[in-house]
């Protein structure tokens, strides 16, 4: 793995759903988080769902976004983050008018460090639809 850097909007862009931009994959071995950065708006929300196998954060880029996970609920607004551990139901509804923009990164727990963790951006980069990539010659 060698360093790079991204200019703005740029990464491996896959529609899944929604189109999401990948900073920093899954599926190159050993990496200890994935980065992904995304815009959505109401109605797009996924179901409330969990991740076995990883930790999720978000940072809220812009708009007004309420996070649940198990029974807590968070208000997260332009600049705010909130925590999701693994293993805890969670979801996402937008409050904004318009469009939001997330930048989300997952990481995998302790215990599954080192193997891979095959979380949510595994499946985006294996199952969505590649649209867009780096003009870069990147890892």
């Amino acid at each position: 793995m060698r360093p790079y850097a991204l200019k703005p909007g740029e990464g491996w862009t896959y529609r899944f759903g929604i189109d999401f931009t990948v900073k920093a994959g899954e599926l190159v071995p050993g990496r200890g988080a994935a980065i992904t950065e995304y815009t959505t708006q109401k109605g797009e929300e996924p179901p409330d769902h969990m991740h076995p196998t990883e930790d999720e954060v978000f940072y809220v880029l812009k708009g007004d976004v309420t996070f649940r996970c198990g029974k807590e609920t968070f208000e997260v607004n332009e600049g705010g983050f909130v925590y999701l551990p693994q293993g805890i139901e969670h979801g996402y509804t937008i409050q904004s008018e318009g469009q939001v923009r997330l930048l989300a990164i997952t990481f995998p727990t302790q215990m599954v460090q080192g193997e891979g963790w095959g979380g949510f951006i595994a499946d985006l980069e294996i199952e969505g639809e590649l649209i867009a990539k780096p003009q870069s010659d990147l890892p």
